[in-house]
């Protein structure tokens, strides 16, 4: 898919346009389309409005003008039977040298020669045969039929072939972003962001190639940052080994991306089991595992130490049959693979996820992992060595482009690089993959607690308001669910329902939630709500890694409200 500009809403374009985007849409990522640009019309000196510019992977633009239906002039009158009356290829002529202007200002701004520039009338509508010289009197190379248009890149590579670029490709595009790359005009739609949400699914899609390549290896290991699509690989190669008539089990860390991905894989298929650690332990030992404790200290004893205990005693008994062909392990860096489990050899509580397998380290596993992620003071620790150590022929794979936000998002999180971020955003440099425009993230610093729930209605109600998001595509995070803030309790605010702690919702409602349990978790928008200014979290593991954690959960919409600083500004210079 080619990098898309959009300034106009696609919905409200003319058919002719919507019929030539659709052809658009499969060219690749190394071209960019404009849809929508202004230029000054040079005989009447007035602002008008074009429907295409192109920029191709050679540095060469194309002025494009898209008419539907079979455009012709009216022998006795002269006018041409479109909804203006005017004859198109004028038309294009002066988009042509509208377009031309602003390049060539451009250009001269930074001291360049001008990248080539063609203009083509487009009528999805119309098929040519390939012997036809011309079109209602018109040169036949004026025009774009629908054969070319189907087969656009080959066409391209035809009209420019010989075409001589007198500047740099990287000036042709310093040019060219110079004047039509403007980002989301302010007025974005829904269906704007539908279309980013395609593309976004688009180079998902795509990344799978990587499992196509890898299908005669049984045990991966994936490594990769935020947003660069692992847990989708780990979805698609759940749902590939499950239709091969395996028994999947599909494991993870905390409850809510257990509901989602059980959501999920109920709709691919029938023979994944979706597991948390704690839900894992209770199917294992046929009991509930879970419970209340008198301290942070208890509750860490248990689940590192007394559950994963009994949990191995069990899969190691006599008789205990392994009920799975194979295991696919989603943020696998917060399931530790060491201290080892007393009187076990394995990789910590990795023993027992192998011990459920019928052939044991020998058996299909999928690992997904971005060590990054875990925090240093958390007790044990992850190390994939140890699992490679286990495993018969383990394959490891690095991802590493960022795939699943707008261009925006992605800009704003390079900023947030630090010491205790570094390695977490290690990815967002990449820049191989041509990420959709979006809106730009809106950050609200120095709000104060009680005022943190108006704030967060008011950015949540207009987001409905203008279509932007639908109540289920947003989600509010707060920094730990031992601190709740108050606000929430209130349950509605300016007419907005928020809801903590609930599987099903409310028809409306927001769903609220700790950053901590939204691991793995994405929505269209967020709301990132309580958190320390960023100056103020970078110079601290736990705060660093929360901020990050809670805003890259955010695909195309996000809010963050930030409160007053803790310490005065130049205390927090002399870190």
């Amino acid at each position: 898919m080619p990098r898309w500009i959009i300034y106009n809403s696609p919905e409200d374009c003319p058919v002719s346009e919507q019929k030539v985007a659709e052809f658009l849409q499969g060219l690749d990522e190394s071209f960019t389309v404009r849809w929508g640009f202004f230029y000054t019309d040079p005989y009447s000196n007035l602002s008008r409005e074009g429907d295409f510019v192109i920029q191709g992977p050679d540095g060469h633009v194309l002025v494009m003008e898209a008419k539907g239906g079979h455009p012709a002039p009216n022998s006795s009158t002269g006018e041409w039977n479109t909804a203006d009356k005017e004859n198109p290829f004028l038309q294009l002529d002066r988009e042509w040298k509208g377009a031309m202007e602003r390049l060539r200002n451009q250009a001269d701004q930074i001291g360049s020669k001008m990248p080539y520039v063609d203009r083509v009338l487009a009528l999805p509508d119309v098929h040519l045969s390939p012997e036809q010289v011309s079109y209602e009197g018109t040169a036949r190379d004026r025009v774009a039929a629908a054969g070319e248009l189907g087969d656009f890149k080959g066409w391209w590579r035809s009209r420019f072939r010989g075409r001589h670029l007198e500047c740099s490709r990287d000036q042709a595009k310093r040019i060219f972003d110079g004047v039509f790359s403007i980002g989301m005009p302010a007025g974005a739609t829904r269906h704007i962001l539908d279309f980013a949400d395609k593309v976004i699914e688009h180079h998902t899609r795509g990344y799978f190639e990587i499992l196509d390549a890898l299908a005669e290896n049984d045990q991966l290991i994936f490594s990769g940052g935020p947003g660069t699509g692992k847990s989708w690989l780990a979805l698609e190669q759940a749902s590939r080994w499950a239709a091969a008539g395996r028994k999947v089990l599909f494991l993870c860390y905390n409850l809510e991306l257990e509901t989602w991905l059980g959501a999920v894989c109920a709709k691919k298929n029938s023979g994944i089991t979706v597991r948390s650690y704690q839900s894992l332990g209770a199917e294992v030992l046929g009991r509930a595992v879970t419970m209340k404790f008198a301290s942070r200290e208890q509750e860490s004893y248990y689940y590192d130490k007394q559950l994963p205990d009994a949990l191995a005693s069990k899969v190691t008994e006599p008789g205990f049959e392994a009920p799975y062909d194979a295991l696919v392990v989603d943020e696998a860096q917060d399931h530790n693979t060491e201290p080892p489990i007393d009187g076990y050899a394995g990789p910590g509580w990795w023993s027992v996820y192998l011990g459920l397998l019928k052939k044991g380290g020998e058996a299909p596993v999928a690992i997904f992992h971005d060590q990054a992620q875990r925090l240093s003071l958390r007790a044990g620790g992850f190390n994939p060595e140890s699992l490679k150590n286990s495993l018969m022929q383990p394959v490891s794979v690095r991802v590493s482009y960022p795939l699943r936000y707008t261009r925006q998002l992605r800009n704003y999180f390079r900023t947030l690089e630090g010491e205790y971020s570094r390695d977490l955003l290690r990815d967002m440099h990449h820049s191989r993959v041509i990420l959709p425009e979006g809106p730009e993230p809106e950050l609200l610093t120095n709000v104060p607690e009680k005022e943190e729930g108006i704030r967060c209605a008011e950015i949540v109600k207009r987001w409905i308001r203008e279509g932007l998001a639908k109540p289920h595509e947003i989600m509010v995070l707060y920094p730990s669910s031992s601190s709740v803030p108050s606000w929430l309790e209130q349950g509605k605010i300016n007419g907005i329902s928020f809801q903590t702690g609930a599987d099903n919702l409310p028809k409306e409602t927001i769903r609220a939630v700790s950053i901590n349990k939204a691991k793995g978790l994405e929505r269209r928008g967020v709301v990132v709500a309580g958190l320390p200014d960023w100056s103020e979290a970078s110079q601290n593991e736990y705060k660093a890694k929360t901020f990050i954690q809670g805003v890259t959960r955010a695909q195309q919409l996000l809010a963050v409200i930030t409160r007053p600083l803790a310490l005065p500004r130049t205390e927090i210079d002399k870190m």
